[in-house]
């Protein structure tokens, strides 16, 4: 077998190794060779679509479930010694994902034979009811036509309600499960995950108990820690690390729920499989490419990390050598554009002499596996108004996105076809660099350009305009590529694209910050994409800003100066002014319901606080409630109002054990209020706005409204240079003083 695209890294003096053919250990006997199957962070992208490989190359028709079953097939084939093992975000990231709860991607998942997963950050955005209907043995009730809704309804409602639907759920605390005649089963649930879960750093946490008691330990695990799988001659542990940033998401997400690093379980784990005899150790880890790193220096018991959450790509394996000898294999495999393969060559005594990796590409020259593109046709069914032949579409349907702690029949609906195109741009768009980006650009420009077109006024009575409205959005990292007529393609923009990049129910808000503390909040944005210390990492992308926002950033290694001194930016202007500490400016951007009214896209510290409310469209279809997709265009109108709760929004007291008063239960209300108005401009809808009279070109929306003073350091493994699609993205070493680095490790017992 060939040794091949290594990159080494070495735990002691940064010495690179001599050689890439070192051996594990001693090869005894004969040895035998098993693969490892990587899938990693698809993002519900069903379909083919543009995408970008790692050698600048850039294919129309790429990607999509049905070439990665091809590709997975083919590696099956070739060595019935496998494993396919699933990491990331896989049931969210897509408008089908959106307006199926994720249960679209449910059919192809469990038809793949899957040996593990772990689940990314995104996999519990629909709430813990339907993640533990997913992915545990736990039945939780769901509302009715669960597939479009979030939220748990209020118990005090009497009503056909799956809440009191149930098949045999005992909610905590209750004497015998709780059924009733209102609904059939078989409408309040999700479709079951076929295949094992691990995860060793989610755990249940009782919410009210934690309310009477500040120090109440965590739950057991959710999930296994891991599995051991014999392949071959080999027994194989399969270890699960889930993403430990879920806390900073809606808080309706990990309700229920409690995250840690994985740190202190890893030791035990490891210790725990090798009492069970295992031979190599896989972890599957979505903690991302910095951590995990990290992670795999400091425990070199780790024979292979698939790593997840960061979307890189690792054309090239990671290979971190230990101070013993021995060393690890670090990879990771993109989106859906890509599928990881890799070859261990087993000794008789169980150990690693050998391997190759490749990433193999799903580009247009790999076939689409016939039944699962029938199964993306049909997922698609109600999404497309037209049939492949033209005519049109009788299962076209209008969908409706029920958010957290909206009633029943209520959200955001979605009446365009998903191929409709609403916009253009020039230059080709794809969200991978780590500072500024082309699409957070054009997102947050279209929030502001709503924001100022109301006629709105801050609480000094100064009307919104460029001198004081703002937009952020969130380091995000679903999307597709969307290839601009600039590289010789037609640079059409459609609404499925809009939801790759913003798959999420959030509602647009305004809200007012001092100058001060928005840079206080950006400067910790800063830190957690660009600390030393891999471990204080978080992210790996900074934010979108307007286009009336100016940024000069310092990343070299003499910032931060000290841990009170972090000044990392050096100036922001607005407007073309320098940022005043004390003046308030209002920012334009998202809102996760159920979050306090303190808080619109994950930053903190708001006042005045309302929401942007449209109008449904008064001709064209409905959903099966009723409702009409928002009128967002140029004669549309809109409102701005306050919440509709502002106090008490999350209560667990309240909610009690989930089953209402009249049928013996404890609950006299809702777990969340519903905070944003009916009618809240999503989003989505505020591209659907602006894209049709602002086509995306490089001088509206090009980079350099963030400009670092210092460059972005090249990754430690071998970055892009001015390559924004070349091996790793993220610098995993950060940027910053070397004495703020993790260097020293403790010897663990």
């Amino acid at each position: 077998m060939t040794l091949h695209k290594t990159i080494l890294a070495s735990l002691i003096g940064g010495a690179m190794a001599l050689s890439l053919a070192g051996t594990q250990a001693l090869a005894a006997g004969n040895t035998n060779t098993i693969t490892l199957i990587q899938l990693g962070d698809t993002h519900g992208h069903l379909h083919e679509h543009p995408e970008i490989f790692p050698d600048g190359r850039k294919d129309e028709n790429a990607g999509g479930i049905a070439r990665l079953t091809t590709l997975i097939n083919q590696v099956r084939a070739d060595n019935p010694d496998n494993l396919l093992l699933a990491v990331g975000d896989t049931t969210h990231g897509s408008a089908e994902m959106l307006f199926s709860l994720g249960d679209l991607i449910m059919p192809w998942l469990n038809s793949l034979d899957i040996d593990a997963f772990t689940p990314g950050n995104w996999d519990f955005g629909w709430g813990p009811r339907v993640y533990r209907q997913r992915f545990t043995a736990a039945n939780p009730p769901l509302a009715p036509n669960n597939r479009t809704t979030i939220a748990w309804m209020d118990p005090s409602v009497v009503g056909p309600e799956c809440n009191r639907a149930t098949y045999n759920w005992q909610p905590p605390g209750a004497n015998a499960p709780y059924n009733s005649p209102f609904v059939p089963a078989s409408l309040c649930h999700v479709t079951k995950a076929t295949f094992p879960t691990v995860a060793m750093n989610v755990y249940n946490y009782n919410e009210i108990g934690g309310i009477n008691n500040p120090a109440q330990p965590l739950g057991p695990l959710v999930h296994e820690p891991y599995i051991i799988k014999e392949v071959g001659d080999a027994r194989v542990a399969v270890m699960g690390l889930t993403s430990d940033v879920v806390p900073q998401q809606a808080q309706a997400f990990n309700t229920g729920f409690r995250f840690t690093m994985g740190y202190k379980e890893m030791a035990q784990n490891i210790a725990a499989a090798k009492d069970e005899g295992v031979d190599i150790i896989v972890v599957l880890s979505e903690l991302g490419f910095a951590k995990n790193v990290q992670m795999v220096k400091e425990f070199p018991e780790i024979d292979v990390m698939f790593s997840g959450h960061t979307h890189e790509r690792t054309p090239e394996v990671v290979k971190i050598e230990h101070a013993d000898g021995s060393y690890s294999l670090l990879t990771e495999s993109g989106e859906d554009c890509c599928l990881g393969r890799l070859d261990l060559e087993i000794s008789g005594k169980g150990n690693i002499v050998d391997y190759e990796w490749e990433l193999l590409e799903a580009d247009s020259s790999v076939a689409e596996d016939p039944v699962v593109e029938a199964m993306v046709e049909d997922a698609q069914s109600t999404f497309l108004d037209k049939l492949p032949n033209g005519d049109p579409n009788p299962d076209f349907q209008c969908h409706t996105f029920g958010v957290n702690a909206f009633p029943f029949g209520t959200g955001h609906t979605l009446c365009d076809p998903l191929d409709k195109v609403v916009g253009t741009t020039g230059p080709t768009i794809q969200r991978w660099n780590s500072l500024e980006d082309i699409s957070n650009n054009v997102m947050v420009d279209a929030f502001a350009d709503l924001a100022k077109s109301l006629g709105e006024v801050d609480s000094k009575g100064n009307l919104l305009d460029d001198s004081n409205t703002l937009s952020t959005t969130n380091g995000f990292r679903f999307d597709v590529v969307i290839l601009g007529s600039d590289d010789g393609f037609s640079g059409d923009i459609t609404v499925g694209d809009l939801y790759d990049y913003y798959p999420i129910g959030a509602a647009t808000g305004l809200a007012e910050y001092t100058g001060g503390r928005l840079k206080l909040h950006w400067e910790g944005i800063l830190n957690n994409v660009f600390d030393p210390n891999p471990f204080r990492q978080r992210g790996g992308w900074f934010l979108g800003f307007t286009n009336n926002m100016h940024f000069d950033i310092r990343l070299s290694d003499d910032f931060p100066r000290s841990i009170s001194d972090g000044k990392r930016i050096a100036r922001v202007t607005v407007d073309g002014a320098r940022m005043d500490d004390s003046k308030i400016y209002t920012l334009a951007s998202c809102y996760p319901h159920g979050n306090p009214i303190d808080e619109v896209c994950r930053t903190a510290g708001a006042t005045n606080l309302r929401f942007i409310q449209g109008n449904q469209e008064t001709t064209g279809p409905t959903d099966i409630f009723g409702n009409r997709q928002l009128d967002m265009s140029a004669t549309a109108s809109y409102n701005v109002v306050l919440p509709v709760n502002s106090e008490n929004i999350f209560d667990p007291i309240r909610f009690g054990n989930g089953v209402p008063v009249p049928f013996g239960g404890t609950a006299t209300g809702p777990l969340f209020l519903k905070v944003a108005p009916n009618g809240f401009v999503h989003p989505v809808d505020a591209l659907r706005r602006y894209l049709p009279g602002n086509p995306v070109t490089v001088a509206d929306h090009g980079l350099g409204r963030v400009n670092a003073v210092d460059p972005v350091p090249v990754s430690e493994f071998g970055g892009p240079d001015n390559c924004d699609t070349c091996s790793i993205v993220q610098p995993s070493q950060g940027a910053g003083a070397t004495w703020l680095k993790r260097e020293f490790i403790e010897e663990k017992d």
